[in-house]
């Protein structure tokens, strides 16, 4: 059985930067934030440079905000390139997919997908004092759940709109423009 959160590379990415096997003792709160990702999580918006969520405690939403930083110009432009190259050789896919060789070639050229804890802004409305707080740390395991879904968001994250490296699937059609009524014919 698959884990529950970072079931492919692109999400276990994310799952390692609050699971660290460099810290003398794991985190006290991860249990807890996995539940509350599990069961009371909501990602309100993810995309390029920020997630922002909804995390319900009892008694309280907690709003959280995570901004973190996009590849230098010069990250994204090598980032293009494999992506460009994995595409073509693994055409078929659906949109928002990713070859999972992909994350091992950004490794590789030494991109990192994922952002560590020290270099994301992360803001909560909760008043717990320690950073990142239960909640943050629910929203990133929120964030690897949607990552390992769709893995493109991973790359849409770190990328400036502009220069934006994921093509939609021209053949795909979203499902809000279709109309049920006529869809399937007479």
């Amino acid at each position: 059985m698959p884990p529950e959160f970072g079931a492919t590379p692109w999400g276990r990415a994310w799952v390692r930067t609050v699971e660290s096997t460099s810290m003398a003792r794991p985190n006290p709160l991860l249990p807890r934030a996995r539940a509350l990702a599990r069961n009371t999580t909501t990602v309100v918006a993810a995309g390029v440079g920020h997630v922002e969520a909804e995390v319900t405690v009892p008694g309280q939403v907690c709003r959280v905000r995570i901004d973190l930083p996009v590849w230098p110009d010069e990250t994204q432009a090598e980032a293009g390139r494999l992506i460009a190259r994995a595409m073509a050789e693994h055409r078929g896919l659906v949109a928002g997919d990713l070859p999972d060789t992909l994350e091992a070639d950004l490794t590789r050229h030494a991109i990192s997908i994922a952002v560590p804890p020290e270099a994301q802004q992360g803001a909560c409305t909760c008043r717990a004092r320690t950073r990142p707080c239960v909640h943050i740390l629910a929203t990133i395991y929120a964030l690897a759940q949607l990552v390992d879904e769709r893995p493109a968001l991973a790359v849409e994250l770190r990328s400036t709109p502009t220069k934006a490296t994921i093509t939609a699937d021209p053949g795909w059609v979203a499902l809000s423009d279709l109309d049920p009524a006529g869809f399937y014919g007479d």
